[in-house]
Protein backbone atom coordinates (compact mmCIF):
# COMPACT_ATOMS: atom_id res chain seq x y z
CA UNK A 1 0.00 0.00 0.00
CA UNK A 2 2.93 2.40 0.40
CA UNK A 3 6.41 1.95 -1.78
CA UNK A 4 9.57 0.36 0.39
CA UNK A 5 12.63 -1.13 -0.15
CA UNK A 6 14.52 -1.87 3.13
CA UNK A 7 11.53 -3.18 4.59
CA UNK A 8 9.90 -5.30 1.80
CA UNK A 9 13.54 -6.97 0.80
CA UNK A 10 14.59 -7.62 4.32
CA UNK A 11 10.68 -9.65 5.09
CA UNK A 12 10.87 -10.94 1.73
CA UNK A 13 14.44 -12.78 2.17
CA UNK A 14 13.25 -13.95 5.87
CA UNK A 15 10.22 -15.39 4.47
CA UNK A 16 12.37 -17.20 1.50
CA UNK A 17 14.76 -18.43 4.04
CA UNK A 18 11.59 -19.94 5.73
CA UNK A 19 10.41 -21.83 2.55
CA UNK A 20 7.11 -19.95 2.48
CA UNK A 21 5.33 -19.15 -0.32
CA UNK A 22 5.51 -14.99 -1.02
CA UNK A 23 2.74 -13.07 -2.46
CA UNK A 24 4.25 -9.57 -3.47
CA UNK A 25 1.36 -6.57 -3.79
CA UNK A 26 2.86 -3.59 -5.70
CA UNK A 27 1.37 -0.14 -4.51
CA UNK A 28 1.42 1.44 -7.90
CA UNK A 29 -1.22 -1.56 -9.64
CA UNK A 30 -2.23 -3.89 -6.46
CA UNK A 31 -6.22 -3.79 -5.43
CA UNK A 32 -5.97 -1.03 -3.22
CA UNK A 33 -5.28 1.62 -6.47
CA UNK A 34 -8.82 -0.11 -7.81
CA UNK A 35 -11.12 0.98 -5.27
CA UNK A 36 -11.54 -2.30 -3.35
CA UNK A 37 -11.65 -2.19 0.34
CA UNK A 38 -8.47 -3.35 2.21
CA UNK A 39 -10.81 -5.82 4.38
CA UNK A 40 -12.26 -7.23 0.76
CA UNK A 41 -8.94 -7.98 -0.10
CA UNK A 42 -7.73 -9.53 3.10
CA UNK A 43 -10.89 -11.60 3.34
CA UNK A 44 -9.86 -13.48 -0.36
CA UNK A 45 -6.12 -13.56 0.31
CA UNK A 46 -7.16 -15.70 3.92
CA UNK A 47 -8.45 -18.45 2.10
CA UNK A 48 -6.21 -19.16 -0.62
CA UNK A 49 -4.56 -21.68 1.81
CA UNK A 50 -5.30 -23.83 4.44
CA UNK A 51 -1.78 -22.76 6.53
CA UNK A 52 -1.42 -19.81 8.50
CA UNK A 53 -1.29 -16.39 6.38
CA UNK A 54 1.32 -13.68 7.56
CA UNK A 55 0.57 -10.07 6.26
CA UNK A 56 2.72 -7.37 6.15
CA UNK A 57 1.65 -4.03 5.43
CA UNK A 58 3.03 -0.74 5.14
CA UNK A 59 0.46 1.66 4.28
CA UNK A 60 0.31 5.56 4.30
CA UNK A 61 -3.22 5.14 6.10
CA UNK A 62 -2.95 4.68 10.08
CA UNK A 63 -4.74 2.26 11.80
CA UNK A 64 -4.97 -0.75 9.19
CA UNK A 65 -3.27 -3.98 11.45
CA UNK A 66 -5.84 -2.84 14.25
CA UNK A 67 -8.45 -2.76 12.32
CA UNK A 68 -7.77 -6.01 10.79
CA UNK A 69 -6.40 -7.87 13.63
CA UNK A 70 -10.19 -6.98 15.24
CA UNK A 71 -11.96 -8.00 11.66
CA UNK A 72 -10.16 -10.96 10.38
CA UNK A 73 -10.39 -12.64 13.23
CA UNK A 74 -14.10 -13.22 13.14
CA UNK A 75 -13.84 -14.18 9.40
CA UNK A 76 -10.91 -16.76 10.32
CA UNK A 77 -13.50 -18.57 12.40
CA UNK A 78 -16.07 -18.13 9.97
CA UNK A 79 -14.65 -19.39 7.13
CA UNK A 80 -12.74 -22.45 9.73
CA UNK A 81 -8.91 -21.12 8.60
CA UNK A 82 -6.54 -20.39 11.09
CA UNK A 83 -6.46 -16.46 12.29
CA UNK A 84 -3.97 -14.67 9.74
CA UNK A 85 -1.33 -12.54 11.62
CA UNK A 86 -0.52 -8.64 10.74
CA UNK A 87 2.91 -7.55 10.87
CA UNK A 88 2.65 -3.49 10.96
CA UNK A 89 5.93 -2.64 8.61
CA UNK A 90 4.65 1.43 9.22
CA UNK A 91 1.78 3.07 9.37
CA UNK A 92 1.33 6.39 7.69
CA UNK A 93 2.70 9.69 9.82
CA UNK A 94 2.58 7.18 13.18
CA UNK A 95 4.50 4.55 14.13
CA UNK A 96 7.02 1.86 12.75
CA UNK A 97 6.88 -1.26 15.24
CA UNK A 98 9.17 -3.67 13.65
CA UNK A 99 11.98 -1.25 12.40
CA UNK A 100 11.34 -0.23 16.71
CA UNK A 101 12.44 -3.90 16.96
CA UNK A 102 15.21 -3.47 15.11
CA UNK A 103 16.37 -0.65 16.90
CA UNK A 104 16.07 -2.14 19.86
CA UNK A 105 17.46 -5.24 18.97
CA UNK A 106 20.76 -2.75 18.18
CA UNK A 107 20.70 -0.90 21.31
CA UNK A 108 20.86 -4.18 23.67
CA UNK A 109 23.58 -5.90 21.16
CA UNK A 110 25.37 -2.05 22.10
CA UNK A 111 24.98 -2.78 25.42
CA UNK A 112 25.85 -6.38 25.71
CA UNK A 113 22.10 -7.20 26.44
CA UNK A 114 22.48 -5.00 29.90
CA UNK A 115 19.34 -3.35 30.65
CA UNK A 116 19.88 -1.35 33.49
CA UNK A 117 20.33 1.86 31.51
CA UNK A 118 20.62 3.50 28.16
CA UNK A 119 21.65 6.89 26.93
CA UNK A 120 20.34 7.65 23.71
CA UNK A 121 20.39 10.89 21.20
CA UNK A 122 17.39 11.19 18.67
CA UNK A 123 18.82 13.47 16.07
CA UNK A 124 16.73 15.12 12.72
CA UNK A 125 13.17 15.19 11.56
CA UNK A 126 11.91 13.57 14.95
CA UNK A 127 8.21 15.09 13.86
CA UNK A 128 8.09 12.41 10.83
CA UNK A 129 10.21 9.91 11.76
CA UNK A 130 8.15 6.68 12.49
CA UNK A 131 10.56 4.51 15.02
CA UNK A 132 11.06 7.89 16.84
CA UNK A 133 7.85 7.99 17.51
CA UNK A 134 7.72 3.87 18.63
CA UNK A 135 10.79 4.96 20.69
CA UNK A 136 8.11 5.78 23.75
CA UNK A 137 7.58 1.71 23.90
CA UNK A 138 10.61 0.15 22.78
CA UNK A 139 12.51 1.95 25.68
CA UNK A 140 10.55 0.72 28.27
CA UNK A 141 12.64 -2.52 28.25
CA UNK A 142 15.37 -0.66 29.73
CA UNK A 143 15.49 0.01 33.55
CA UNK A 144 16.58 3.98 33.09
CA UNK A 145 16.39 5.74 30.39
CA UNK A 146 17.75 9.03 29.25
CA UNK A 147 16.99 10.59 26.02
CA UNK A 148 18.38 13.70 23.77
CA UNK A 149 16.09 14.89 21.59
CA UNK A 150 17.91 17.41 18.91
CA UNK A 151 16.03 18.76 16.19
CA UNK A 152 15.11 22.25 15.48
CA UNK A 153 11.60 23.69 16.10
CA UNK A 154 10.45 22.33 12.40
CA UNK A 155 11.73 18.82 13.13
CA UNK A 156 10.74 19.21 16.94
CA UNK A 157 9.41 15.64 18.69
CA UNK A 158 5.81 15.81 18.96
CA UNK A 159 4.49 16.96 22.34
CA UNK A 160 2.56 13.75 23.09
CA UNK A 161 5.17 11.66 22.64
CA UNK A 162 8.08 13.67 24.85
CA UNK A 163 5.17 13.65 27.56
CA UNK A 164 4.60 9.91 27.03
CA UNK A 165 8.70 9.80 28.17
CA UNK A 166 8.30 11.65 30.73
CA UNK A 167 5.41 9.85 32.28
CA UNK A 168 7.33 7.07 31.62
CA UNK A 169 10.00 7.96 33.92
CA UNK A 170 12.60 8.82 31.12
CA UNK A 171 15.15 11.57 31.58
CA UNK A 172 14.40 13.92 28.30
CA UNK A 173 16.42 16.40 27.09
CA UNK A 174 15.88 19.30 24.28
CA UNK A 175 18.34 20.46 21.85
CA UNK A 176 18.03 22.90 18.30
CA UNK A 177 20.51 21.40 16.54
CA UNK A 178 24.13 18.79 17.29
CA UNK A 179 26.48 21.57 17.15
CA UNK A 180 24.46 23.01 20.33
CA UNK A 181 24.10 19.84 21.76
CA UNK A 182 28.14 19.07 21.43
CA UNK A 183 28.67 22.22 23.11
CA UNK A 184 26.53 22.33 25.85
CA UNK A 185 25.22 19.22 27.16
CA UNK A 186 27.47 17.82 30.43
CA UNK A 187 27.44 14.32 28.89
CA UNK A 188 26.69 13.23 25.35
CA UNK A 189 24.89 9.83 24.78
CA UNK A 190 26.86 6.98 23.37
CA UNK A 191 24.34 5.96 20.91
CA UNK A 192 23.47 8.35 18.41
CA UNK A 193 20.09 7.88 15.90
CA UNK A 194 19.46 9.63 13.13
CA UNK A 195 16.72 10.68 11.31
CA UNK A 196 16.64 11.79 7.73
CA UNK A 197 14.74 15.33 6.97
CA UNK A 198 11.37 14.98 5.15
CA UNK A 199 11.46 18.23 3.61
CA UNK A 200 8.59 17.37 1.65
CA UNK A 201 6.23 17.33 4.82
CA UNK A 202 7.57 20.99 5.80
CA UNK A 203 6.01 22.86 3.43
CA UNK A 204 7.46 25.73 1.16
CA UNK A 205 11.26 26.66 2.23
CA UNK A 206 13.89 28.56 0.60
CA UNK A 207 16.89 26.96 -0.38
CA UNK A 208 18.53 29.15 2.37
CA UNK A 209 16.52 27.67 4.77
CA UNK A 210 16.71 23.70 3.55
CA UNK A 211 20.71 24.37 3.89
CA UNK A 212 20.14 25.97 7.46
CA UNK A 213 17.88 22.83 8.44
CA UNK A 214 20.72 20.48 7.06
CA UNK A 215 23.31 21.69 8.75
CA UNK A 216 21.17 21.88 12.43
CA UNK A 217 20.81 18.19 11.85
CA UNK A 218 23.74 16.93 10.54
CA UNK A 219 27.09 15.65 12.04
CA UNK A 220 30.86 16.72 10.92
CA UNK A 221 33.81 14.85 10.99
CA UNK A 222 35.27 17.62 13.20
CA UNK A 223 33.31 16.44 15.95
CA UNK A 224 34.53 13.13 16.04
CA UNK A 225 37.05 14.00 19.21
CA UNK A 226 34.16 15.73 21.05
CA UNK A 227 32.45 12.11 20.63
CA UNK A 228 32.87 9.41 24.31
CA UNK A 229 34.64 6.72 23.46
CA UNK A 230 33.00 3.90 22.22
CA UNK A 231 30.29 5.82 20.28
CA UNK A 232 27.72 4.41 17.79
CA UNK A 233 25.64 6.38 15.31
CA UNK A 234 22.50 4.50 13.81
CA UNK A 235 20.49 5.17 10.82
CA UNK A 236 18.51 4.11 8.42
CA UNK A 237 19.69 2.43 4.89
CA UNK A 238 19.71 3.76 2.35
CA UNK A 239 20.57 7.43 2.82
CA UNK A 240 20.47 10.71 0.73
CA UNK A 241 23.28 10.31 -1.41
CA UNK A 242 23.76 14.02 -2.11
CA UNK A 243 23.20 15.30 1.44
CA UNK A 244 23.68 12.72 3.93
CA UNK A 245 23.41 13.69 7.36
CA UNK A 246 26.55 11.04 8.33
CA UNK A 247 29.46 11.69 6.13
CA UNK A 248 30.22 9.00 3.96
CA UNK A 249 34.21 9.01 5.45
CA UNK A 250 32.48 7.65 8.85
CA UNK A 251 31.93 4.32 7.30
CA UNK A 252 34.93 2.76 7.34
CA UNK A 253 35.23 3.67 11.17
CA UNK A 254 34.26 2.11 14.76
CA UNK A 255 30.81 4.32 14.78
CA UNK A 256 29.26 3.02 11.97
CA UNK A 257 26.54 0.97 13.95
CA UNK A 258 24.39 1.36 10.67
CA UNK A 259 25.52 -1.74 8.91
CA UNK A 260 24.73 -3.66 11.77
CA UNK A 261 21.23 -2.30 12.51
CA UNK A 262 20.64 -2.94 8.39
CA UNK A 263 21.97 -6.58 9.27
CA UNK A 264 19.87 -7.10 11.71
CA UNK A 265 16.94 -6.38 10.27
CA UNK A 266 16.91 -9.54 8.48
CA UNK A 267 18.02 -11.72 11.25
CA UNK A 268 14.89 -10.26 13.65
CA UNK A 269 12.75 -10.54 10.87
CA UNK A 270 13.75 -13.95 10.65
CA UNK A 271 12.75 -14.77 13.81
CA UNK A 272 9.66 -12.89 14.28
CA UNK A 273 8.55 -14.81 11.22
CA UNK A 274 9.52 -18.05 12.60
CA UNK A 275 7.24 -17.31 15.65
CA UNK A 276 4.12 -15.84 13.80
CA UNK A 277 4.61 -19.53 11.17
CA UNK A 278 4.61 -21.45 15.07
CA UNK A 279 7.83 -22.83 14.23
CA UNK A 280 9.02 -21.20 17.79
CA UNK A 281 7.48 -19.55 20.81
CA UNK A 282 4.82 -22.07 21.15
CA UNK A 283 5.15 -21.97 24.96
CA UNK A 284 4.79 -18.58 25.17
CA UNK A 285 1.30 -17.70 26.20
CA UNK A 286 -0.14 -14.26 24.32
CA UNK A 287 -1.07 -11.57 26.01
CA UNK A 288 -4.87 -12.00 27.21
CA UNK A 289 -7.04 -9.97 23.53
CA UNK A 290 -8.91 -7.22 24.57
CA UNK A 291 -12.75 -7.47 23.65
CA UNK A 292 -12.76 -7.21 20.09
CA UNK A 293 -15.01 -4.79 18.33
CA UNK A 294 -17.00 -7.85 16.39
CA UNK A 295 -17.60 -9.44 19.84
CA UNK A 296 -19.48 -6.12 21.06
CA UNK A 297 -21.49 -5.88 17.27
CA UNK A 298 -23.03 -9.16 17.81
CA UNK A 299 -23.60 -9.44 21.56
CA UNK A 300 -27.43 -10.21 22.37
CA UNK A 301 -29.59 -6.92 23.21
CA UNK A 302 -30.06 -6.40 26.56
CA UNK A 303 -32.63 -3.72 28.26
CA UNK A 304 -31.27 -0.25 29.79
CA UNK A 305 -33.87 -0.94 32.68
CA UNK A 306 -32.40 -3.99 33.82
CA UNK A 307 -31.96 -5.03 37.36
CA UNK A 308 -28.13 -4.52 36.56
CA UNK A 309 -27.33 -0.32 35.19
CA UNK A 310 -24.66 0.15 32.36
CA UNK A 311 -21.61 2.15 34.12
CA UNK A 312 -22.66 5.03 32.02
CA UNK A 313 -26.57 5.25 33.66
CA UNK A 314 -26.59 6.70 37.50
CA UNK A 315 -29.91 6.60 39.05
CA UNK A 316 -30.41 9.85 40.75
CA UNK A 317 -32.63 10.04 44.33
CA UNK A 318 -35.88 11.85 43.93
CA UNK A 319 -36.93 14.47 46.43
CA UNK A 320 -40.41 15.08 47.00
CA UNK A 321 -40.75 18.23 44.68
CA UNK A 322 -39.37 15.91 41.96
CA UNK A 323 -42.30 14.31 41.65
CA UNK A 324 -44.60 17.10 40.34
CA UNK A 325 -44.51 19.47 37.44
CA UNK A 326 -43.30 22.87 38.30
CA UNK A 327 -46.53 24.80 37.53
CA UNK A 328 -44.44 27.49 36.08
CA UNK A 329 -43.08 25.14 33.36
CA UNK A 330 -46.75 23.76 32.75
CA UNK A 331 -47.80 26.91 31.57
CA UNK A 332 -47.89 28.45 27.72
CA UNK A 333 -44.83 28.32 25.90
CA UNK A 334 -43.36 25.63 28.45
CA UNK A 335 -42.70 22.16 28.12
CA UNK A 336 -46.43 19.75 28.13
CA UNK A 337 -47.28 17.90 31.24
CA UNK A 338 -47.57 14.46 30.50
CA UNK A 339 -49.28 11.53 32.00
CA UNK A 340 -47.43 8.22 31.21
CA UNK A 341 -44.03 8.98 29.09
CA UNK A 342 -40.37 10.39 29.57
CA UNK A 343 -39.37 13.72 30.02
CA UNK A 344 -35.13 14.89 28.73
CA UNK A 345 -33.67 17.35 31.12
CA UNK A 346 -30.79 19.39 30.74
CA UNK A 347 -30.09 18.72 27.03
CA UNK A 348 -26.76 20.87 25.87
CA UNK A 349 -26.97 22.17 29.37
CA UNK A 350 -24.55 25.35 28.59
CA UNK A 351 -23.71 29.22 28.57
CA UNK A 352 -25.47 29.43 24.66
CA UNK A 353 -29.12 28.19 23.73
CA UNK A 354 -27.29 26.96 20.15
CA UNK A 355 -25.63 23.99 21.79
CA UNK A 356 -29.48 23.27 23.65
CA UNK A 357 -31.23 22.75 20.06
CA UNK A 358 -28.13 21.12 18.11
CA UNK A 359 -28.22 18.11 21.00
CA UNK A 360 -32.12 18.24 20.88
CA UNK A 361 -31.47 17.68 16.90
CA UNK A 362 -29.00 14.88 18.14
CA UNK A 363 -31.23 13.07 20.29
CA UNK A 364 -34.30 13.36 17.18
CA UNK A 365 -32.06 12.36 14.66
CA UNK A 366 -29.71 9.62 15.84
CA UNK A 367 -32.12 7.56 17.97
CA UNK A 368 -35.01 8.03 15.19
CA UNK A 369 -37.31 9.86 17.03
CA UNK A 370 -37.97 12.48 14.56
CA UNK A 371 -41.58 10.99 13.68
CA UNK A 372 -41.71 10.72 17.48
CA UNK A 373 -45.09 12.76 18.92
CA UNK A 374 -43.58 15.12 21.93
CA UNK A 375 -42.47 18.91 22.77
CA UNK A 376 -39.47 20.32 22.65
CA UNK A 377 -37.45 23.45 23.54
CA UNK A 378 -34.86 25.30 25.26
CA UNK A 379 -35.12 27.04 28.98
CA UNK A 380 -33.11 28.94 31.21
CA UNK A 381 -31.81 26.42 34.31
CA UNK A 382 -33.45 27.32 37.41
CA UNK A 383 -30.52 25.06 39.13
CA UNK A 384 -27.49 27.00 36.68
CA UNK A 385 -28.96 30.28 36.88
CA UNK A 386 -27.06 31.96 33.27
CA UNK A 387 -27.41 28.52 31.50
CA UNK A 388 -29.69 26.88 29.01
CA UNK A 389 -31.07 23.82 28.59
CA UNK A 390 -32.85 21.32 25.97
CA UNK A 391 -35.85 19.62 27.58
CA UNK A 392 -37.46 16.42 25.15
CA UNK A 393 -40.95 15.34 26.27
CA UNK A 394 -42.56 12.08 24.98
CA UNK A 395 -45.88 11.35 25.92
CA UNK A 396 -47.42 7.40 25.93
CA UNK A 397 -43.37 6.54 25.42
CA UNK A 398 -42.57 3.00 27.00
CA UNK A 399 -39.00 3.64 28.21
CA UNK A 400 -39.08 0.19 29.51
CA UNK A 401 -38.18 -1.37 26.18
CA UNK A 402 -35.25 0.71 25.71
CA UNK A 403 -31.94 -0.77 25.12
CA UNK A 404 -28.71 -0.60 26.34
CA UNK A 405 -27.27 0.86 22.69
CA UNK A 406 -29.91 3.01 22.77
CA UNK A 407 -29.15 4.75 26.20
CA UNK A 408 -25.94 4.48 24.79
CA UNK A 409 -26.33 6.32 21.91
CA UNK A 410 -27.96 8.88 24.01
CA UNK A 411 -25.18 9.59 26.45
CA UNK A 412 -23.00 9.81 23.57
CA UNK A 413 -25.06 12.56 22.11
CA UNK A 414 -26.07 14.46 25.19
CA UNK A 415 -24.11 13.54 28.01
CA UNK A 416 -24.95 15.43 31.15
CA UNK A 417 -28.60 14.97 30.75
CA UNK A 418 -31.34 13.17 32.74
CA UNK A 419 -33.86 10.82 32.18
CA UNK A 420 -36.92 11.04 33.92
CA UNK A 421 -39.82 7.97 33.85
CA UNK A 422 -43.33 9.76 34.48
CA UNK A 423 -45.97 7.31 35.78
CA UNK A 424 -49.77 8.83 36.27
CA UNK A 425 -47.89 12.19 36.31
CA UNK A 426 -45.14 11.48 38.45
CA UNK A 427 -41.51 11.17 37.97
CA UNK A 428 -40.96 7.70 39.28
CA UNK A 429 -37.50 6.87 38.26
CA UNK A 430 -34.42 9.51 37.41
CA UNK A 431 -31.22 8.29 35.89
CA UNK A 432 -27.86 11.06 34.73
CA UNK A 433 -26.30 9.78 31.59
CA UNK A 434 -22.75 9.82 31.81
CA UNK A 435 -20.17 10.40 28.94
CA UNK A 436 -19.39 6.50 27.84
CA UNK A 437 -16.39 4.82 28.49
CA UNK A 438 -16.59 4.12 24.17
CA UNK A 439 -18.77 5.59 21.41
CA UNK A 440 -19.21 3.38 18.04
CA UNK A 441 -22.12 2.37 15.98
CA UNK A 442 -23.23 5.76 15.41
CA UNK A 443 -24.30 7.31 11.92
CA UNK A 444 -22.60 10.65 11.88
CA UNK A 445 -19.44 10.14 13.92
CA UNK A 446 -16.05 9.99 12.51
CA UNK A 447 -12.20 9.86 13.36
CA UNK A 448 -11.15 13.53 11.73
CA UNK A 449 -7.87 11.96 11.10
CA UNK A 450 -7.65 12.30 6.89
CA UNK A 451 -4.83 9.48 7.31
CA UNK A 452 -7.11 7.11 9.47
CA UNK A 453 -8.60 3.62 7.44
CA UNK A 454 -12.06 4.94 9.21
CA UNK A 455 -12.06 8.18 7.90
CA UNK A 456 -14.85 8.48 5.36
CA UNK A 457 -12.80 10.47 2.49
CA UNK A 458 -10.92 6.91 2.34
CA UNK A 459 -13.47 5.21 1.16
CA UNK A 460 -13.13 1.66 3.06
CA UNK A 461 -17.15 1.63 4.25
CA UNK A 462 -17.17 -1.42 6.19
CA UNK A 463 -14.91 0.32 8.70
CA UNK A 464 -16.89 2.28 11.31
CA UNK A 465 -15.50 5.44 13.64
CA UNK A 466 -14.94 3.59 16.90
CA UNK A 467 -13.63 5.92 20.16
CA UNK A 468 -12.71 5.23 23.14
CA UNK A 469 -12.16 7.66 26.28
CA UNK A 470 -8.79 8.51 27.45
CA UNK A 471 -7.17 10.61 30.70
CA UNK A 472 -6.39 14.15 29.43
CA UNK A 473 -3.00 14.51 27.61
CA UNK A 474 -1.09 17.73 25.61
CA UNK A 475 -1.04 16.57 22.38
CA UNK A 476 0.38 18.91 19.08
CA UNK A 477 -2.79 18.16 16.82
CA UNK A 478 -5.36 20.03 19.33
CA UNK A 479 -3.33 22.97 20.74
CA UNK A 480 -6.35 24.59 22.25
CA UNK A 481 -7.84 21.75 24.28
CA UNK A 482 -7.88 21.73 27.63
CA UNK A 483 -7.97 19.10 30.72
CA UNK A 484 -11.77 20.17 31.37
CA UNK A 485 -12.46 18.72 28.04
CA UNK A 486 -13.55 15.22 27.24
CA UNK A 487 -10.73 13.43 25.38
CA UNK A 488 -11.60 10.15 22.85
CA UNK A 489 -8.53 8.45 20.38
CA UNK A 490 -9.91 6.68 17.30
CA UNK A 491 -9.80 2.69 18.14
CA UNK A 492 -7.98 2.54 15.11
CA UNK A 493 -4.85 5.07 14.38
CA UNK A 494 -4.82 6.58 17.80
CA UNK A 495 -5.50 10.24 16.47
CA UNK A 496 -7.52 12.16 19.82
CA UNK A 497 -10.28 14.24 19.19
CA UNK A 498 -12.24 16.38 21.98
CA UNK A 499 -15.82 15.66 22.92
CA UNK A 500 -17.05 18.08 20.50
CA UNK A 501 -14.87 17.25 16.92
CA UNK A 502 -16.41 13.34 16.73
CA UNK A 503 -19.69 14.53 16.11
CA UNK A 504 -20.11 15.38 11.91
CA UNK A 505 -22.79 18.57 10.97
CA UNK A 506 -26.21 16.87 10.88
CA UNK A 507 -27.26 19.95 8.77
CA UNK A 508 -24.89 19.26 6.40
CA UNK A 509 -25.57 15.90 5.37
CA UNK A 510 -29.45 16.87 5.37
CA UNK A 511 -28.58 18.98 2.48
CA UNK A 512 -26.15 16.89 1.11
Amino acid sequence: MEGSTRTRESLRNAAVYHGVKVNEFQAESSSFKKNETITDTMKMLSVYSTQRSVFVIRSALEGVCSWLRTAMSAHARRMGVPTPSFVNAGDGLFTHPIGEFVDILSLLEHNQWDRSAVHLALVGDLAHGRTAHSKVQGLQIFKKVRVDLVAPEIFGYPVEYRDRMRANGFEVREFASVEEYLENASNVADVWYFYKPQFSKCGDLTTLRLNELRAQVSFREEWVHQLPEGVRFFQTLPRDKEYPIIPLTLDSRAINGWDTVAANAYFLDVVLLSMLFGKIGRNLAPPADEAGFNSVQESPPKLAFSSELPSFMKEVTLVEDAHHRDLERARAGGPVPIKDGCVLDHLGLGPTSSKCWEALRKVRTILGWSKQVGSEGVYTSKGNPGFYKGILTLPGFDYKRLRVEEMKMMASVAPGCTFNCVKESKVVRKYRLEVPERIYNLPNISCKNALCVSNPENRQREIVAYLERVPYYVSSVLPNCTESKYLYVCKWCRWPHVYENIWDDLRRQAVA
